[in-house]
């Protein structure tokens, strides 16, 4: 492990250089008992906010948890790719350009996979630039005969971040990785304008794993010899046509202001779509804080959070304004997604379906008066929608991103029938049409003559989690989950009693405590699709550590922690994982990796077995395709084969493994896992709480 210390004021704070490539850091830390299913309501209502069902929780995956330009887009499914419409900001004609991005490929494996390109493939006339089977950057031009390309003469590795960048100045194009040439020739073809594809071309040649800060200059060569790759996020300099996959949601930061279009028919496709993450190339600048970088809480269909009041959600034909951020992980036109309605009468605020056109979707309300609606404006999966409902003297206005879609004076009366107000679902239509995703930074305000947004026709986007103000009816941060990600990138569900503990910990204030029966934690349980934190991915066939301290009430055959496509699912896709095994009659440190028929479990062929109310620091590190296991830093585990492919792992539980039966008794502090491999050899144990940034 790589650790700076930082002098000044900060008191000589621990950094971690790698703590870009920290998927989780969990220290349990905080009061006894803590735990993620309460909620409090930080306006001056102070409202009592309770919970409908265990099927929500909070967590520190939010709209503010990664600083702006430090964020990526995962590509997943051969169906994920971003469009932009055709534009002369993109024809390069015969001058000099330079298209350059950040690229952390999961896997290099199959066929070509193209990273970006214009898509005028039927004229031959295009920009193509992508990844070779065998790993290597290339730029193509034209097809059949009339193709033209250029190659690398160096691959790249899976799971790992590479600057790429294409650049050509004064008719010779150069392909750099990591700031060194690997390519060179004389182009001087005329690229004609055109539109982007961003990740795939036709579902044919997809490309799978992560990029941010995806930047297109024309008419300026950017690099013309070997360079020092940018260790901070790019801006937009001059010439600037396109800066984008670098924010928390899909937008582009030149001065163009292009529009990204994700998927196929987003959020109407059933298929996956690109996701927005809080990832990157770039470290963090600061530690996550709750108080400064919010939280948010996840909610399916079913599940939802209420405030019970007879006024303050009595609207009338009152101003008022109801916002906050989505992040929508389930698609929006099998049936109206709702996340606000009135408590005890039908009145809401969402998107309709539109009957499953498109075309005819959008924003809605429905006050007593009658549906409002806004067409052909949705929120996009997988990514943070800043979305305001708000009426100011008779106008309805709503916002998405910042862009009012719907000005209208209709002076809606949401009456006086109210008795509080339902986050995450509506009144009458319950968990059917209800949403599902995560919600962060909820606000309401009310009162004749005040509007945070008056009647304007743009708004600046948040960029901190709101604030109360007179007229704040209610307000949620989700600031009050106690077991936490320190890199600000999971929600963590905790299941049964699993809560944090003071009276055993290793660092810090407290632990994690687990009775054996039914307590756990996990991340959002069900497909990739709707988790968060994208370990497997990121995982990949690559290198990693997955590291904690544990300590045993009970020695049994019990699982840790485990990786799989769902939680405790049994087999199915389960690796990696860490349990203690019952190998003939002795318990045993033990591993597990690969899936199903393929299964393998390796026992300790070592002579340490774990006893009771002992602190043990774990690790299991795959470096270069082989496995180590290690307890209290030295290898417990011999060394093993593993090159499975874990980009389907994105559940992550702790405390359990397979199912119910294997449920751990004791106690987990200091929970890290990591994209490379910290440890290769036998290493002192960690003496003190890992580093937040």
């Amino acid at each position: 492990m790589t650790v700076r210390v930082l002098a000044g004021g900060g008191g000589g704070a621990e950094t971690d250089d790698d703590f870009n490539l920290v998927g989780a850091l969990i220290h349990a830390n905080g009061a006894n008992a803590g735990e993620n299913k309460t909620y409090i309501d930080s306006s001056n209502e102070n409202h009592t906010i309770s919970s409908a069902s265990d099927n929500q929780y909070q967590g520190t995956f939010s709209p503010f948890s990664c600083e702006e330009g430090k964020w990526s887009v995962e590509f997943v499914d051969s169906g994920d790719e971003i469009t932009v419409a055709s534009s002369s900001d993109f024809g390069m004609g015969t001058g000099d350009f330079t298209w350059e991005a950040w690229i952390y490929p999961t896997t290099l494996a199959g066929n070509w996979k193209q990273l970006f390109s214009t898509d005028n493939y039927s004229t031959g006339n295009n920009i193509s630039c992508w990844l070779t089977t065998d790993g290597n950057l290339a730029l193509y031009n034209g097809q059949g005969g009339n193709a033209n390309s250029l190659t690398g003469d160096t691959a790249l590795t899976a799971c790992a971040w590479h600057h790429v960048a294409y650049v050509r100045a004064s008719n010779t194009l150069k392909i750099y990785l990591n700031g060194h040439e690997v390519a060179s020739s004389t182009w001087n073809f005329d690229f004609s304008a055109d539109g982007l594809i961003i990740g795939n071309h036709n579902s044919s040649y997809p490309y799978k794993g992560y990029m941010s800060n995806f930047r297109i200059v024309k008419g300026t060569a950017v690099y013309t010899s070997d360079f020092t790759v940018p260790t901070e996020p790019l801006t937009a300099i001059t010439n600037t046509k396109l800066l984008c996959l670098c924010s928390n949601h899909f937008k582009d930061k030149s001065t163009s202001a292009h529009t990204l279009s994700t998927g196929t028919g987003s959020p109407f496709s059933t298929g996956r779509n690109p996701k927005v993450r809080a990832f990157s190339p770039f470290a963090r600048s600061a530690e996550y804080d709750p108080a400064v970088h919010g939280g948010s809480m996840w909610v399916t269909h079913d599940s939802h959070v209420y405030a019970l009041d007879a006024t303050d959600f009595d609207f009338g034909t009152s101003d008022y304004c109801i916002e906050g951020w989505f992040y929508p992980t389930a698609t929006l036109n099998t049936s109206w997604a709702l996340p606000f309605g009135s408590v005890s009468v039908n009145q809401y605020w969402g998107w309709t379906d539109g009957g499953g056109n498109e075309s005819a979707a959008g924003f809605s309300t429905y006050p007593a008066g009658g549906y409002s609606g806004s067409y052909s404006h949705m929120p996009k999966r997988y990514t943070w929608n800043h979305c305001v409902w708000q009426v100011t003297s008779g106008y309805e206005n709503w916002y998405l991103n910042g862009t009012r879609i719907y000005n209208t004076q209709n002076n809606p009366d949401f009456g006086s029938s109210a008795t509080g107000m339902y986050v995450g679902r509506t009144h009458n239509y319950g968990s059917t049409y209800g949403y599902e995703g995560y919600i962060s930074d909820v606000r309401i305000t009310t009162g004749n003559g005040y509007n945070p947004y008056s009647n304007a026709s743009t708004l600046t986007v948040p960029t901190a989690p709101l604030t109360k103000g007179n007229y704040t009816k209610l307000l949620l941060n989700f600031t009050n989950a106690k077991i936490i990600d320190s890199t600000g990138n999971l929600n963590l569900e905790t299941i049964g009693d699993t809560q944090l503990d003071t009276s055993v910990k290793k660092f810090g204030t407290a632990s994690m405590e687990f009775d054996g029966t039914v307590d756990r934690l996990r991340t959002p349980n069900g497909t990739t699709s709707s988790t968060v934190g994208a370990f497997g991915a990121r995982l990949g066939p690559g290198d990693f550590t997955v590291e904690c301290f544990v300590y045993f009430d009970t020695v049994a055959y019990k699982g840790i922690w485990q990786l799989d496509t769902d939680s405790l699912s049994g087999y199915a896709y389960i690796g990696p994982c860490l349990l203690i095994y019952n190998q003939s009659g002795t318990m045993k440190w033990a591993t597990m990796t690969q899936h199903g028929s393929n299964q393998i479990l390796v026992a300790s062929s070592g002579n340490i077995t774990p006893s009771a109310s002992t602190w043990y620091h774990t690790a299991v590190v795959r470096t270069n395709g082989t496995i180590k296991v290690f307890v209290d830093g030295t290898q417990n585990i011999s060394d093993f084969t593993d090159t499975t492919d874990y980009s389907n792992r994105d559940t992550l539980t702790v405390g359990g493994f397979y199912d119910t039966n294997y449920l751990m008794d004791g106690y987990i502090d200091e929970l890290r896992i990591t994209n490379k491999a910290r440890y290769t050899s036998n290493f002192t144990a960690p003496t003190k709480e890992f580093p937040n940034r």
